[in-house]
Formats: structure tokens, sequence, C-alpha cells
């Protein structure tokens, strides 16, 4: 997969080649997609957590005052949006089944015998399993979005996890000045 950037206005107004940004087949289709990084980056502000209720509002100020972003219209395919529909579906399945069978690990743990120790065993290797199947799951639905990044002179908006095919229409497509 390719990334691209572009005009933030050509991203908000959807003027974009009318390419599914993930398969590069023609599309009439488009899909609204907002900004994942305009929220803040707390980093280790997240340590706020440990000071009580004082760093509990702070970081609550901190996640409400976060800036903008950018919501866009980018050209989707049904195929490619069923794609992502279906891995987010399977990604949430992976969690409560994680869930799960990690409670029943624990619970089997409370019994008292060893017929429910060997059930928490094999709980347990089973929640593993389900992490680990969750990890590749992340990771495809990770595959099937497109991300968006606003630069920091709100400007240019860069696309990842374009097609190369819709990346080259961009490429060969006459930049329109909007500097006027």
């Amino acid at each position: 997969m390719a990334e691209v950037t572009v005009f933030v206005d050509d991203v908000v107004l959807g003027r974009l080649p009318p390419l599914c940004i993930k398969e590069g087949i023609p599309t009439g289709d488009h899909l609204t997609v907002r900004d994942a990084s305009g929220g803040p980056g707390f980093g280790a502000a997240w340590l706020l957590v440990l000071l009580g209720p004082i760093g509990w509002i702070v970081l609550l100020y901190l996640s409400l005052a976060g800036g903008g972003g950018v919501t866009g219209r980018l050209p989707f395919s049904e195929f490619a949006y069923r794609r992502l529909v279906v891995a987010q579906r399977m990604q949430n399945i992976w969690i409560a089944a994680a869930i799960v069978v990690g409670l029943l690990a624990l619970v089997s743990l409370a019994i008292d015998s060893s017929a429910s120790l060997a059930a928490a065993v094999a709980f347990g290797v089973a929640t593993v399993g389900a992490v680990v199947r969750l990890a590749f799951q992340t990771r495809e639905v990770h595959r099937a979005e497109v991300h968006l990044v606003l630069d920091a002179s709100r400007r240019w908006v860069t696309i990842r996890g374009v097609h190369p095919d819709f990346a080259a229409a961009l490429a060969d497509r006459p930049t329109e000045s909007s500097d006027i």
C-alpha cells in the first residue's frame, strides 16, 4: 500500500479521482473518514490517572480540548467497505472471545478441584490463542482502513494505505492552485 499527500480541500470536498482508494477500481461510492490523529496524543499524560481525581480532571480536559482533525469523503468501493466491516466485526468477536475465555479460566481457578485446574489450564491456553488471533485480526483491520493525517499547517492531508493505482491517478492529475 502507498501513501499520498493532497490538499485538505480536496479531501473534505471529495475532489479525488473516482477510483477506490483501497482497490484501485472505478467507483462512484464514497466513505466518510475521520482523521484518527485529530485528537491529542496523550503519550505519558496517561500517568495523570495515577494522581487521582485531580489527574482525572486534567486528563478529561486534555481530551476535550483536543483539536480538530479532518473529515473527508474518500472514494471507496462497496467491496472494500464490506471487507472493512467484516474485519471490524471479526475483531469484536475475538475481543469478546478472549474476555469470555479468560473469565472462564479465572472462574475455573476459583473452584477447588483437580478437574477445575485442568479446565483452568485449558481455558488459559484458549485465552492465549484468542489474544494471538485478536492481534492478527487487528492487523487485518488496520490494512482495511484508510488513515488520514493532517499536517501541522492544516493545509495538507497524508492518506495512508491507498492502492498504488489511486496514488498514480493522483500523480497524473493536474494540480489546481487554491491560493487565488
